[in-house]
């Protein structure tokens, strides 16, 4: 979707919200917009120019973004169930505010929640290793072609090779 169709798509419900957000959890918002620009920046990195397909770097960009939303709010926080569920309602709205066809939408949910659980064990981890440990990941990821496969998949996921 180009950045017009987005911006044509906003409801400004979602952005209220998303207002509101940011005045209730400051912090946590800047964190998650560090977060996303380090994102970007190692998403290019890695996979240059594709990782906004649906394929596995896109795959590796919303595990890794999950990770970096975490290790950036636990500076402001040390309550880990407070920041994956800051994590989890800033990803779901992301999902909601920029969609996706079905599938796409549904892989980056389930790719959005495995970055969540990988935090969990590689939250002492530096970038570096973070970034190696999902690049080893993309081995196991699995394309798929139905909503129905998802419910049975441990492992990131993505549309396209």
């Amino acid at each position: 979707m180009s950045k017009w169709e987005i911006i044509k798509n906003v409801k400004f419900k979602q952005l209220g919200a998303l207002f509101v957000w940011f005045l209730k959890h400051p912090l946590f918002m800047f964190a998650t917009f560090r977060a996303t620009v380090n994102t970007l920046r190692i998403a290019q990195k890695e996979f240059p120019d594709i990782h906004n397909l649906l394929n596995k770097a896109n795959a590796f960009r919303h595990a890794i973004w999950n990770i970096l939303i975490a290790k950036e709010c636990l500076k402001f926080t040390k309550d880990v169930d407070k920041v994956l569920a800051w994590i989890k309602r800033i990803t779901d709205w992301h999902e909601e505010f920029s969609p996706n066809e079905k599938m796409a939408k549904l892989m980056d949910l389930h790719n959005n929640a495995l970055g969540r659980k990988y935090f969990l064990v590689l939250k002492d981890k530096s970038k570096n290793e973070i970034v190696d440990n999902l690049i080893l990941k993309l081995e196991t990821a699995i394309k798929i072609n139905s909503e129905s496969e998802l419910d049975k998949i441990d492992n990131l996921v993505f549309l396209i090779d």
